[in-house]
């Protein structure tokens, strides 16, 4: 930008790296990655490692642009956004289905040597009953932070192309336009950390009170990162003539 001093155009691409962790499609995909039963600890990982992974692929994608001074191919662009269509469309779908197991539950019983199961839903109290049974958990520490980290992996590759025509647009040397990338990533982690923190909440304090609401919560959040995702494969693929 003629006559704007470099530092403020790295600032702004901060302040564009928060704004950025509001897109819609960036909002679904976290919201449907939200798991309330490990509280507030997992939302606040799974928004830094959307973020690092984000970071990444922006800075590797958009680093080679910059140094070669050319923009992404349209058609690899369009292949990138349909590539996280794809895959809002799959978390969606997983987020419905931890809402449904959430809710069932299969509980075996035994009559003179007979085994037999039961199919139930949990009531709402269920989840905050003292003095019922232990809730069933399976800590996955060694992989708690893969799926936000790969899912933030396929966005930045998604915006990568548009956010190369801009740097290339906006800064004189590559130099430059590598700290523009490092601090619009540092922006964009802070922004989904903080976003992370703000959809989750709503899920946790839910399932500290009521199963069902926590349940529905989680479907809802599934069901918006299957539209969204839908609506993007559709612009993508058919409007954008990917096909």
């Amino acid at each position: 930008m003629p006559g704007v001093p470099i530092t403020t155009t790295l600032a702004l691409g901060f302040i564009l790296g928060l704004r950025h962790a509001l897109d819609a499609d960036h909002i679904a995909a976290v919201a449907a990655l939200g798991e309330s039963r490990d509280g507030f600890r997992r939302a606040l990982v799974n928004g830094i490692s959307w973020g690092i992974g984000h970071a990444l692929t922006i800075g590797v994608a958009g680093g080679l642009a910059l140094a070669l001074r050319s923009a992404i191919p349209e058609r690899l662009a369009l292949v990138f956004e349909l590539a996280a269509a794809l895959m809002l469309i799959v978390l969606g779908a997983l987020a419905l289905r931890g809402a449904l197991i959430d809710r069932l539950h299969v509980h075996e019983h035994r009559h003179d040597d007979l085994t037999h199961a039961h199919l139930h839903f949990h009531a709402a109290r269920h989840a905050v009953d003292p003095g019922g049974p232990a809730p069933h958990r399976h800590p996955h520490p060694a992989r708690f932070a893969l799926r936000p980290f790969v899912v933030g992996c396929v966005h930045g590759l998604a915006g990568s192309a548009a956010l190369a025509l801009l740097v290339l647009a906006t800064v004189p040397t590559v130099v430059a336009g590598c700290l523009y990338l490092l601090l619009f990533g540092a922006g964009s982690t802070a922004g989904m950390m903080l976003m992370s923190l703000a959809l989750g909440a709503p899920l946790v304090i839910a399932r500290r009170r009521a199963l069902w609401l926590s349940s529905g919560l989680r479907a809802a959040a599934g069901l918006s990162s299957l539209g969204i995702g839908l609506a993007l494969a559709w612009k993508t693929g058919v409007v954008g003539g990917l096909f």
